[in-house]
């Protein structure tokens, strides 16, 4: 019963998810989750059993990782998807044997370039391992994975929709499913929020987290150009040496060392010209009277 319910779950909301997921795939719906992100807040619509009652609101907590390492192309990518307790919390409304399991069947939006089909809804699942539980006890539901195998680069996007959760009691043949709750996303933008974004990327590329946003391609590096050199400006001293004015027309003043005394009468001083002027009279004299002297000699004989 669980399992048909489930299946008529899907079909109703196929077209639905079909249009969500387009809106992922080709970017009108922007998703940012990443690998190590906490846990994202959703809103649900819950019906309780096969027969409680419907409509209950929950919000559960989506904690969707990807792998530690950057995904190649070719390679298998596994991602987990928990559901962590929601408000109010799950709890067990009778006793559970021990050979219950406690499961979970989920609805997920894959969509990206990368992957052989771009757009995809799958049904996923998990069972817990067998414990018992005692009525108001709290119920986990299991982790589940999802695996993909991308053929290129770019970004693949995982998308939480809704789910059921059951109890899987007793073993074999005899074994009988009984609904617990099941699920459908109240409010989309939640759950696109919630959304996990893996980057594929080649092999020896640099590691980046998911992203919503492409990898940009750094700008080429111009060719690096020599650097221009100043020259440094030379100065120049320039002495300008006024000479002495040069005397004309007189005699040298003083005598080198070592040469005839010439010309020094003007050194002789004052005392010294009045000397050699009388002297200079005295001559002249002498002359003027020899010559009187000799006309009057010859004037007599």
């Amino acid at each position: 019963m669980r399992k048909s319910k489930t299946r008529r779950r899907v079909a109703v909301k196929t077209a639905a998810i079909s249009a969500v997921g387009a809106g992922i795939l080709f970017g009108a719906v922007p998703a940012i989750a990443s690998m190590s992100a906490a846990p994202k807040l959703v809103h649900y619509t819950c019906d309780v059993g096969e027969t409680g009652p419907t409509g209950i609101p929950y919000a559960f907590q989506m904690d969707l990782t990807g792998p530690l390492a950057t995904p190649t192309p070719n390679a298998t990518v596994v991602a987990t998807w928990k559901i962590d307790q929601p408000t109010p919390a799950i709890t067990a409304t009778a006793s559970i044997p021990a050979t219950g399991r406690l499961a979970v069947e989920a609805d997920m939006v894959i969509a990206g370039t990368p992957l052989p089909s771009p757009l995809e809804s799958r049904v996923v699942d998990a069972t817990a391992a067998a414990a018992p539980a005692t009525a108001g006890q709290p119920l986990a539901p299991p982790p589940m994975l999802v695996t993909v195998t991308p053929t290129a680069t770019g970004a693949i996007t995982l998308r939480p929709e809704g789910f059921t959760l059951y109890l899987n009691s007793g073993t074999g043949t005899g074994a009988t499913d009984v609904d617990l709750l099941d699920c459908t996303v109240a409010t989309p933008a939640e759950a696109t929020a919630a959304a996990l974004v893996i980057n594929v990327q080649t092999p020896g590329a640099p590691a980046t987290g998911p992203s919503s946003t492409p990898p940009t391609t750094p700008p080429a590096t111009p060719p690096t150009t020599p650097p221009i050199t100043t020259p440094e400006p030379t100065v120049t001293l320039t002495r300008t040496k006024t000479a002495d004015p040069v005397k004309t027309g007189g005699q040298i003043e003083k005598t080198p060392d070592g040469a005839a005394a010439t010309g020094g009468g003007g050194d002789a001083g004052p005392d010294a010209r009045l000397i050699m002027f009388s002297g200079a009279l005295m001559v002249a004299f002498a002359g003027i009277g020899g010559l009187v002297l000799r006309r009057r000699t010859a004037t007599r004989g």
